[in-house]
């Protein structure tokens, strides 16, 4: 076990190859969380591996972090860098031995105190029953969160074959917008070919997104620097490691952006926005079918729209994929762990938008001022 930056740019090669090509790997990869130590600072951080016969096997990158008053400032110790898709990274033939021994050797480094926070595992995945009796057999009290995944799965359909399964109404939408905006100018699909192509889109990307939520009295993201740095951080650091980024062009403008990522032949929607200027067009909807497209034509898996509830992911998917995030205690009795068991859940159902939309405010406020 070793602490920091130097420490995974130590075993980055053998970490990327234990990981793979697997659709969980953007989220997994060394990569993302150099990203992650580019831009945030943790309290204490333990990268926690472990090797047979000179090998490694496993690499749990952990730290420990103290929340803000969402979290009610309770020491967590999780993944430092959150991914839609965080299984623990071990081979799964040593991973009934291996997981367990890395988290004991963990939580002594990190301290039993506060909340062990894993979040989205995928239920295929087989650590999730690992840590479910690893937390019981160290009598843990553990909570899960079930969340969903929409996805398009593809598996060789072309377009047509595709589209045929959309509504009625999808598909008529989806063409009178298309014909509409390439009114205005030939429509493309753009995806930058270096990084230094990549780097200015990506400032105007942060702009357009923000632009979007803001008009709709929600806060954006990209008001806070940090977030911005992480995203040019996971640009650079992840350039030729699963990065995915493209636009949709009308003429010479970028109307729609996404940033994403690929792995095990998934591309995976993770951040999109468009000009709200083009909003009458539907610019993002035109945007994924050319996704799709080229999905179809390049025989990729299909299209991952990872976690979230947003209704428009149910107008394109045909399949869905389920992830668990568990919140373990050292404690029953623990306020710790009564807060992100009980409290800090019962409180997002039903505070969740009020903090949403005092947010905006106060960004509108600060833009004024």
């Amino acid at each position: 076990m070793s602490e920091g930056r130097e420490a995974i740019e130590a075993i980055a090669d053998e970490w990327d190859l234990l990981v793979g090509d697997s659709f969980t790997a953007a989220f997994s990869r060394p990569q993302l969380y150099l990203a992650w130590l580019d831009v945030f600072r943790a309290s204490k951080i333990a990268i926690v591996t472990a090797r047979e016969h000179g090998r490694l096997v496993g690499v749990l990158p952990l730290a420990r972090f103290r929340t803000d008053a969402r979290g009610l400032f309770f020491t967590l110790i999780a993944p430092f860098a959150r991914g839609d898709y965080q299984p623990p990274v071990v081979d799964p033939a040593v991973a009934a031995k291996a997981l367990p021994a890395m988290l004991d050797l963990g939580f002594r480094h990190l301290g039993r105190r506060g909340v062990c926070w894993w979040p989205n595992i995928p239920v295929t995945d087989p650590s999730l029953d690992l840590l479910r009796n690893f937390y019981a057999s160290r009598g843990m009290p553990f909570s899960e969160e079930p969340e969903r995944a929409a996805r398009l799965r593809i598996d060789g359909a072309g377009f047509e074959e595709i589209e045929q399964n959309w509504s009625s109404s999808h598909r008529k939408d989806l063409r009178r917008q298309h014909k509409r905006l390439s009114q205005k100018g030939p429509l493309s699909l753009w995806q930058p070919a270096t990084l230094e192509q990549a780097e200015p889109v990506l400032q105007e990307f942060f702009r357009v997104h923000d632009e979007r939520w803001l008009t709709r009295g929600l806060p954006g993201m990209f008001q806070n620097t940090l977030q911005r740095r992480h995203f040019q951080a996971m640009l650079r650091r992840m350039w030729g490691h699963g990065v995915h980024f493209s636009t949709l062009r009308c003429g010479s403008v970028d109307v729609a952006y996404h940033f994403g990522f690929f792995a095990g032949g998934w591309l995976q929607w993770y951040r999109p926005s468009y000009r709200i200027s083009y909003g009458e067009f539907s610019p993002g909807k035109i945007h994924m079918a050319m996704l799709i497209e080229e999905a179809c034509r390049s025989r990729w898996n299909g299209i991952d729209l990872l976690l979230g509830a947003e209704p428009y992911k149910d107008e394109w998917s045909n399949d869905f994929l389920d992830v668990r995030t568990i919140h373990a205690g050292f404690h029953w009795w623990a306020p710790s762990w009564l807060w992100f068991s009980r409290g800090k859940p019962f409180t997002r159902r039903h505070l969740q938008m009020t903090y949403l939309r005092a947010l905006a405010w106060t960004q509108k406020l600060r833009q004024r001022s």
